[in-house]
């Protein structure tokens, strides 16, 4: 019995998978029908960068505040701020400490 492999279709580029989206969008096909005229395109896999596309689009009519980091990562950042400022002052203390340290006591002269 010979098993010949069947080809792999190539991959589409984002601008191939923004075009189909599109004609979703516009109402020029069906997701079903988009989905038939690719091999191996499933209905879900197009629903799924309809979804995407819409959410990209949104994101950049949205402006500045959509580049802004995500929630946990402005928290994360925070902490880091102060995590540094803690540590900035504990080495501004340890090199009073140090240099208290070098300057000879005064001994009180007895009374």
């Amino acid at each position: 019995m010979n098993h010949t492999p069947h080809p792999v279709p190539p991959a589409l580029t984002a601008e191939d998978k923004a075009g189909i989206v599109l004609s979703v969008l516009s109402g020029r096909e069906t997701v079903a029908e988009a989905a038939g005229r690719h091999a191996h395109l499933s209905e879900r896999s197009l629903l799924d960068w309809r979804e995407a596309f819409i959410e990209g689009g949104l994101r950049e009519l949205q402006g500045s505040a959509a580049h802004r980091p995500p929630p946990r990562e402005r928290l994360l950042e925070a902490e880091a701020a102060e995590l540094k400022s803690a540590l900035g002052e504990v080495c501004l203390e340890l090199n009073v400490w140090q240099a208290l340290r070098t300057y000879p006591r005064r001994n009180p002269e007895p009374g």
